[in-house]
């Protein structure tokens, strides 16, 4: 091996050495009593090979399973807080670990008092996470649980909320779009002139469109797009600003980059945690003392369901070096922020990789009459999934529920 080879050879040891993986675990997860709480290790561990890894967990409760840690707590276990520690080895030994603390809501003292609760979030919430979590809520004794947002379905069971699919920060903040038809109805050519000039207008194909194209934070002034928060309260919640604010938002801020970890650490630094800060910034002044809550993001499934999606354009590796810094970037955003209460809300590590997502059998290839079941949908979680989240958030809302009483 010439000088020039062992060089190069050098180099990649050490940037290997440098990639080493690491764990994304907040410091306390949340847990209800009489609800599963999970910890998923791919989802936590921050490489894009976790098959490649034995994962540990270490605690005095629950079960360790080959992909997972759960744990159902009992009526007794309320308040409880117990520690858990992951690891992750190969047969080099041990390549990282990480401790938690989970907490188990305790007793609230006020589960009659009405908290208001808007969400924010983009299209997870397809798969009914918010009608779930309303469920369990007033299940689980919280008749004071109560949703409030600008979207008010129809459907029985289902709660108002502002998820809205294809939204990040920056869309909420931004989005106004003028469809052909809504352009042509214009009698007044001034009027006209005001909405030609907010952009190309959209061609509406189906009807459901409409509702994703303006932001329920934006409404024109003398053909200017203005940031209307007190607007939004009157529809969402008569005028009133909502006890807590749930912010799932942020995979479509992110999806579609492409680079190593360095890179995808300096864009979302650079520019995402920014537009969360725009974001929170725009609502705290008329909200003072909402708890603004921040969701870790899902990573979603494996590489099946990104080229169910996006053929060869997409891949579930580099995904996860994105999300993963994503979600460091959205936890220390958190920890240093100290203008009005703002928390983080784990729910990443909850949902299951393989079965929480759609799946669909189908034949191996086009020579065969063998099955196989592969992922069909790379972000949005299956009904199953879903619920996954909704208890995760629950548990979250009913640990600091006397909290939001006490407001």
């Amino acid at each position: 091996m010439n000088k020039f080879a062992f060089l190069s050879v050098a180099i990649l040891l050490a940037g290997a050495v440098a990639a080493k993986p690491s764990f994304v675990l907040p410091e306390r997860l949340y847990a209800l009593p009489g609800r599963e709480c999970n910890v998923y290790f791919s989802n936590v561990f921050g490489t894009v090979m976790p098959q490649t890894y034995a994962f540990e967990a270490k605690a005095q409760v629950g079960e360790a399973q080959a992909e997972r840690w759960h744990w159902t707590p009992k009526t007794e276990d309320a308040g409880r807080m117990e520690r858990l520690v992951l690891s992750a080895w190969t047969d080099d030994g041990l390549v990282a670990a990480a401790t938690t603390t989970v907490v188990v809501a305790g007793a609230a003292r006020r589960k009659d008092r009405r908290t208001t609760v808007a969400l924010f979030a983009d299209s997870l919430t397809n798969s009914g996470y918010q009608d779930e979590l309303f469920r369990v809520m007033r299940t689980d004794g919280f008749s004071g649980y109560t949703p409030v947002g600008s979207r008010k379905p129809m459907q029985p069971g289902c709660v108002p909320h502002d998820g809205f699919g294809g939204y990040c920060c920056k869309a909420f903040l931004t989005y106004y779009n003028v469809t052909e038809d809504e352009l042509a109805r214009v009698q007044d050519a001034a009027e006209r002139e005001q909405l030609a000039a907010l952009g190309v207008p959209v061609k509406v194909v189906k009807e459901w469109q409409r509702e994703l194209l303006k932001s329920p934070l934006i409404r024109l002034d003398g053909g200017r797009k203005i940031v209307d928060v007190p607007g939004w309260m009157r529809k969402a919640n008569g005028g009133e600003p909502p006890d807590v604010v749930i912010v799932e938002l942020g995979v479509n801020a992110v999806f579609g980059l492409e680079g190593s970890a360095e890179e995808m650490r300096r864009e979302i630094r650079s520019r995402v945690i920014p537009e969360f800060e725009q974001f929170v910034a725009a609502l705290r002044p008329h909200m003072p003392k909402a708890v603004i809550a921040i969701t870790s993001c899902p990573l979603g499934c494996g590489q099946d369901g990104f080229g169910a999606n996006y053929g060869a354009t997409a891949s579930v590796r580099q995904h996860r070096v994105t999300l993963f810094e994503l979600n460091r970037a959205l936890a220390d955003y958190v920890r240093r922020q100290k203008d009005g209460p703002l928390a983080l809300v784990p729910i990443a590590q909850a949902i299951d990789p393989v079965h929480g997502f759609l799946r669909a059998e189908m034949p191996a290839n086009a020579r065969t009459s063998e099955k196989v079941v592969r992922d069909r949908n790379a972000l949005h979680p299956s009904t199953s999934g879903g619920a996954q989240l909704a208890d995760a958030i629950a548990s979250w809302l009913a640990c600091h529920w006397d909290a939001f009483a006490d407001e």
